[in-house]
């Protein structure tokens, strides 16, 4: 399983995070985690964006795993925004820095306690050296005293969100994540790292074209994927968004071999296999649809196939296949025949 670095030893922190992303195919490891833990980079960007990129790269490619790194800090109006930015570099401890805060609004009336939470998380891989970025905010004020006794930390203990009733240091992990700044954040990191690394789904109607009691069979044409390169298969494509299987047939095998068709039946055997590639796996539904030919239009798609051959029913077995088709082949051969039997195909 693919290890994700969540770039933080306060255990609060990494605690929330995997918490949110704990569905997602990752191994999640803190720096604590590490037998040597690189030295901290200096954060010394003006602003919480350039801290969160700085230290995702920084450990990415200090230990070349995948790296999430945050910067957030806590905006206080009544203070013009202070701490902001330096909000973790005020003071060495949570209290110390929460205390500060307390003690600059000794007298300030509710209505200017107003503050706000913002979060940058920065995700970087050091094999793509790319870093995207999300972000996140959350509203409220500053408490006139803190909360004993406390949950999580940082601020915790002295910001109240209006919208939930609670000060951070109230809620309970679940709660914090829905309406935290980091948890707002790291729900559209969330969607990124799903996209980009989680498994996917993708449905291959595939289409088996007999003519003159012969079937079609396709040699790829992809040298980028030696796996596949120059190894005989059965035509088909990806289920594009709003077609139908059928359609999807139709267009595939025209595309590809130049054959205009007509699907004649579904033979009631999916096939689902998986393929890994370099950060995320595809699970891969494959449906075999028996097709005779309407017209040929020309040549096949040179990019997409080497060549093609016309092949008696029981030769299929004397061929080099891609993946599972050989596998197909032996377990939906007798429907074939009777599919061609019943058509005089």
């Amino acid at each position: 399983m693919t290890k994700l670095l969540i770039a933080t030893t306060n255990e609060g922190k990494f605690k929330e995070i995997k918490h949110l992303l704990n569905d997602l195919p990752f191994e999640f490891i803190s720096l604590g985690d590490l037998e040597n833990i690189p030295e901290e980079p200096v954060e010394d960007k003006p602003d919480i964006e350039g801290n969160a990129i700085l230290k995702a790269r920084y450990y990415g490619e200090k230990t070349g795993l995948i790296s999430l790194a945050d910067d957030s800090g806590i905006f206080v109006d009544a203070l013009d925004g202070w701490p902001g930015v330096i909000s973790a570099r005020i003071a060495d401890s949570s209290t110390g820095r929460w205390q500060q805060i307390l003690d600059k609004l000794e007298g300030v009336p509710e209505e200017r306690r107003g503050a706000s939470f913002k979060a940058c998380l920065a995700l970087y891989d050091p094999d793509r050296k790319q870093v995207q970025l999300t972000y996140g905010e959350t509203e409220g004020k500053i408490l006139r005293e803190s909360i004993e006794p406390a949950n999580g930390f940082g601020y915790d203990p002295i910001f109240h969100v209006d919208e939930v009733g609670k000060a951070y240091a109230e809620m309970t992990v679940q709660e914090k994540n829905n309406c935290s700044h980091r948890g707002r954040a790291l729900g559209k990191m969330k969607h990124i790292l799903d996209n980009q690394y989680g498994g996917k789904h993708i449905v291959v109607p595939y289409g088996i074209i007999a003519n003159n009691g012969k079937l079609l069979i396709c040699k790829r044409n992809d040298p980028a994927n030696p796996d596949f390169h120059g190894r005989w298969e059965l035509p088909g494509g990806v289920l594009e968004f709003g077609e139908t299987m059928k359609e999807n047939v139709v267009r595939e095998l025209l595309e590809e071999t130049n054959y205009k068709i007509e699907v004649l039946e579904k033979i009631d055997n999916i096939h689902i296999t998986e393929r890994e590639y370099p950060g995320t796996k595809l699970q891969i539904v494959l449906i075999p649809f028996v097709c005779k030919v309407i017209e040929k239009n020309g040549d096949f798609n040179d990019a997409e196939i080497m060549e093609m051959k016309w092949i008696e029913p029981d030769e299929y077995i004397n061929f080099d296949y891609i993946g599972e088709n050989k596998k197909i082949f032996d377990e939906i051969m007798p429907e074939i025949k009777r599919i061609m039997k019943e058509n005089n195909l």
